[in-house]
């Protein structure tokens, strides 16, 4: 179930008690003509009676069927079906109109969600290029876009069905906001260093497990390696564009929004890195790879009650690199190393005895 508290017809203050409620309902069949399907209708009919616009209490938004025959714990089949109600669910995120349809990653609690992306907006400069990797339907990419005048924002994303979301609610921006968006459907880990390049700030809200270690690999690569090093493709990328050649295609934008042409941008790196974190675990162990070679540092970090009655939070995380750093530990140690050469040499002249 979805809540959505979106009614522009009502003072904001009353919309939450307002909000209604989309319901996906996953279904042990293959489709809708399966044997069971007179159930499924059945059970549709009753929830939109007692719950639709013509019941006593209407708090149902919308009623979806998912078909999900597998035995593994993965909650949702890839076949949906709308059934009953308004088919675009519209929530209103970072004053962002957003459409987010049931097979979209949303988050629960909306107000602390809300509360997370206005603080996260704040640590974007003003003009920055942006890569959203594990982006979902956009969410962040598309309010980043919006509020920070960016001069590109591109979200990257695994699950192909989220396109359809983005697509809506990119429909809803102003015009003229100057600034190249774009979506594209692919595994964030199969090539981290090309979505990095050309981006100044980078944003990661990985699922629970966390960052995949490519991704940390890259970031640490990024951080303390000389530029030059990526310019050059690897014979690992060649190999994986040959056997995997969606990954080309999916270089080219699913969804270009702005015809703004995007300037070049080959040798700039995230100099921000943005970390949303649902996992404290994995965030812990995230954390200290990306500060152990003391190019990351974190500066900043806030945390939000997701789940109250819980001890589940979300950590906002703001990670800054420090290009020069490398370059100045290494002078530093070179400075004194050659300051205890001296002083042993000076030693060695005071204790040598004088020839009469």
């Amino acid at each position: 179930m979805t809540v959505t508290t979106y009614n522009t017809s009502i003072p904001v203050a009353q919309r939450y008690e307002q909000a209604r409620v989309q319901v996906s309902l996953v279904w042990n069949s293959r489709d809708e003509r399966s044997k069971n399907s007179e159930k499924l209708s059945l059970l549709q009919e009753f929830l939109w009676t007692n719950g639709g616009p013509r019941s006593n209490l209407h708090v149902i938004h919308s009623i979806w069927a998912n078909f999900q025959t597998s035995t593994s714990n993965i909650i949702f089949g890839h076949k949906w079906r709308h059934i009953g109600g308004e088919a675009d669910l519209w929530e209103r995120f970072g004053g962002v109109d957003i459409c987010l349809d049931p097979y979209s990653f949303g988050q629960a609690n909306t107000l602390s969600f809300n509360s997370l992306l206005h603080k996260l907006i704040k640590y974007v400069p003003r003009g920055s290029t942006v890569v959203d990797l594990y982006s979902g339907a956009g969410v962040i990419g598309l309010a980043i876009a919006a509020s920070r005048k960016c001069r590109s924002v591109r979200c990257v994303e695994i699950n192909k069905m989220s396109k359809l979301s983005f697509e809506k609610s990119a429909s809803r921006l102003p015009p003229n906001l100057g600034c190249t968006i774009t979506w594209h459907n692919t595994d964030a880990s199969a090539e981290p260093i090309h979505w990095l390049e050309g981006s100044s700030v980078a944003i990661v809200d990985p699922p629970r497990k966390g960052l995949h270690p490519s991704v940390i690999n890259a970031l640490q690569r990024v951080a303390l390696s000389e530029r030059k090093a990526f310019k050059a493709k690897s014979s690992l990328t060649k190999v994986k564009d040959e056997k995997r050649p969606w990954i080309l295609r999916a270089r080219e934008p699913a969804v270009h929004v702005d015809s703004t042409i995007m300037e070049e941008s080959s040798g700039i790196w995230p100099e921000t890195l943005i970390y949303i974190s649902c996992g404290w675990d994995s965030f812990k162990k995230d954390c200290k790879s990306l500060i152990s070679n003391e190019a990351w540092h974190l500066e900043n970090a806030h945390a939000f009650n997701f789940f109250p009655g819980t001890d589940s939070i979300e950590v906002l995380a703001i990670f800054r690199r420090d290009s020069g750093i490398a370059q100045k530990k290494t002078k530093t140690k070179t400075k004194t190393k050659a300051k205890a050469k001296a002083k042993t040499k000076a030693k060695k002249k005071k204790a040598k005895p004088s020839k009469v």
